[in-house]
Parts: structure tokens; C-alpha cells; sequence
């Protein structure tokens, strides 16, 4: 073989050996972008959302929220109240992701939505580097109130030894609605104000005022025996009665008809020292009563009086000792002279009354309408 001819073959053969070498180097720069660009796209904080996307789209939302990762300022719900009531709003819809208008490159934010209506703010962490040294996102804390919360205030006023429960849980003395001068909304109770200092209790009425709540909150309340109560509802206002106990009120209705009667006779002049014996000893009322006598009627001219209509209803138990009613009566009053027409000593009032000693007294009167014969559907 000429010298030509091998020099010919070395170089085919160093041709051969740079071009297996390229298709080396080639296959490994290949390798390596390929494995690049798949660490570039897992850098990428929009690909750190997925995982909390499935995991609504699963339902399973436990898996990627917990108390520590969720950022709330409510009083009344924990990680297991949003949870559930998350589950609820998503359950069966289409979950979509939108980056937040206040996301950032530092602080990446997300809207997760359900059928289009947003649920709640995911921000994103980093949570380590790739191979390639390149930061991979994570899920870092959940924003779901700006959602959830309906932004009503509720007002709940209610007998002040009453317990009431929002959501769970109990309201204290920092819930109480404070005035324009920073004071409790804690009210007494007019109708009673006179016999206050022959009662053994004293009832009053607090004003709670809360907010954080989603819509439709569960409002709850017992009285001081630990009692369900019903809670009247108009809007956002809630409140509550004080209760009627039905001894107290069996005990009272025995009275009526013997009180009515020697009331009515009070006011026409006839017998009138017997209402005296249903009066409150030593009572404002009592003393005021004596000298409500007009000696109107002319009393030996009455012929005859009779009771219509004689009723208690709305009775109000204030404490053990202390109950409202109010109570209705017609009594008509017929005369045997023409110099006088037929009269009606009709009352539409709210009596107040006291125990003491074991004995029912009619203690006040605070509040007194008269009836007259129309009222009473009678005819003169």
C-alpha cells in the first residue's frame, strides 16, 4: 500500500471518530436541554397551582389546605368549618385557576373558582430547586375569606342572662354593641321601673352586634335555665322575649276575675275599699289609687253593672316574683234616671304583678287605654 493510500485511510478514519464523538456530544446536549426544559417548565409558578387545582377538582381539599396554611380573621370557624363549607361551594362545578391582580414575581397569587365564582386566594412558596438550581413553587396559604364572608352585621338583643351561640360558639361580654360613647348596649325594662325594688331579680336586655360570618349564620339561644329559646328574625336582627312561666300564669288567671271585679267597683264607688285587699302593700300604686276616685257616677242611680269581655293574654314573666299581663274588661254601668246614659268602665291595660309573702298583688298600672261601648261591641 502507497503512502498516499494510508494517509487517506487515517483520515477517514479521524472523520469517522470527530463525527461518532459530535453524535455523542450531540445526544447528551440533547439530553441535558430536554431535562432543562422540563425543570424550566416545573419552575414555572403557574405549574406550582396544579397540584391545588386537582386536589379541588377531587374534592379532596384536605390534602393541600390545613390550619396552618389558612389565613382567616373569623372568631367563629376553624380549618374544619372552611373545609366542609368549601366542599360545599365547589361540590360537582368546574374548578378554573386566574392569576390575582395582585400577584407578583416575589409572591405569586391565584383565584381557584367554581363554575366561574371565586372561592378563595392561593399564594405560592418556594419550596426548593430543581437539578438545574432553578426555584420550584409550592402552595403556601389560602385566602377565602374575601369570598366566604357575607359582610353583614347581625344585631341580637336578647334578656342579658341569655347565652347565645353564633356558628358554635358562645358570645361574651367583648361581642356586646357598644354606643356612640363606647358603652354596652345593655338596656332595662321601662314597664317594671315602679316595682324594681320589690323584685328579686331585675331584669335587663343586651345588644350583641357581630360580623365575620358567612351568609345564612346559625343563631342560637337558651335562657338562663339552659332552655332553647326561639329567636325572632327580621333581616340581620335577632331578639328574643323573656319567657312566660305557665305556673306563674295558671296562678295569675285565678286572680283576674275577683281583682277586675273589685277594680271595676273602685271606679263607680261601690264597694270600693275591697280592691285594697289585691293591691301591694306599702306600693306606689297603691297610694296613687286612693285618690283616683272622681265620685262620678251617681251611685244611687246605678241600677245595674255588668262585666263583658274580661280577658289576660301577653303575660311576661320578669323574674320569679315579678309577671305582666295584659288584661281587658268592659264594665257597663245603667242608670235609672234619663239625667245619665249608660256608661262604660272599660280597660285596655298592662298590670303588673308582685309576690310577696306567697300572696299575688296587682302592684302598678303602668300603661292604660280606655275602652269605650264601641269597643266593647255593646250597644246603649
Amino acid at each position: 500500500m502507497s503512502r498516499h493510500s494510508e494517509k487517506k485511510s487515517f483520515f477517514r478514519l479521524g472523520l469517522l471518530i470527530y463525527f461518532l464523538l459530535g453524535c455523542i456530544g450531540i445526544f447528551f446536549f440533547l439530553r441535558w436541554f430536554d431535562g432543562y426544559l422540563v425543570a424550566y417548565e416545573s419552575a414555572i409558578p403557574s405549574n406550582g397551582i396544579a397540584e391545588v387545582k386537582a386536589a379541588f377538582e377531587s374534592g379532596a381539599i384536605e390534602t393541600v389546605m390545613s390550619k396552618d396554611n389558612l389565613v382567616t380573621d373569623s372568631a367563629y370557624y376553624n380549618i374544619f368549618d372552611y373545609e366542609a363549607h368549601i366542599k360545599e361551594l365547589i361540590y360537582g362545578k368546574d374548578i378554573t385557576v386566574e392569576e390575582s391582580s395582585e400577584s407578583s414575581a416575589e409572591v405569586p397569587r391565584y383565584i381557584i373558582k367554581a363554575a366561574g365564582v371565586p372561592v378563595t386566594d392561593v399564594t405560592l412558596k418556594v419550596v426548593g430547586k430543581n437539578d438545574y438550581d432553578m426555584d420550584v413553587w409550592g402552595c403556601d396559604r389560602f385566602y377565602p375569606d374575601a369570598y366566604c364572608m357575607s359582610g353583614d352585621v347581625y344585631t341580637i338583643t336578647v334578656p342579658s342572662d341569655f347565652i347565645v351561640t353564633v356558628s358554635d360558639r358562645r358570645l361574651t361580654d367583648a361581642d356586646i354593641m357598644r354606643d356612640e360613647n363606647g358603652n354596652s348596649v345593655v338596656k332595662g325594662i321601662d314597664i317594671i321601673s315602679n316595682v324594681t325594688g320589690y323584685m328579686n331579680h331585675v331584669p335587663t336586655f343586651t345588644t350583641y352586634q357581630v360580623g365575620g360570618l358567612w351568609s345564612n349564620p346559625t343563631i342560637s339561644a337558651t335562657d338562663a335555665n339552659g332552655m332553647p329559646v326561639t329567636l325572632s328574625c327580621e333581616g340581620t336582627s335577632y331578639s328574643a322575649s323573656l319567657q312566660t312561666d305557665a305556673g306563674v300564669v295558671a296562678e295569675i288567671n285565678q286572680l283576674i276575675p275577683a281583682i277586675v271585679e273589685s277594680y271595676g267597683k273602685h271606679f263607680i264607688g261601690i264597694n270600693s275599699g275591697a280592691v285594697y285587699n289585691y293591691l301591694l302593700p306599702n306600693s306606689e300604686y297603691r297610694a296613687s289609687l286612693s285618690t283616683a276616685m272622681t265620685n262620678f257616677y251617681p251611685t244611687s242611680h246605678i241600677t245595674t253593672y255588668d262585666y263583658y269581655n274580661v280577658s289576660a293574654d301577653n303575660f311576661v314573666t320578669y323574674c320569679d316574683n315579678c309577671v305582666s299581663a295584659e288584661i281587658k274588661f268592659d264594665l257597663v254601668v245603667k242608670f235609672n234616671s234619663t239625667a245619665y246614659q249608660t256608661k262604660n268602665e272599660g280597660s285596655d291595660a298592662i298590670w303588673i304583678f308582685i309576690k310577696q309573702n306567697g300572696t299575688w298583688y296587682l302592684a302598678d298600672v303602668p300603661r292604660q287605654e280606655p275602652r269605650t261601648l264601641a269597643d266593647a261591641g255593646i250597644t246603649d
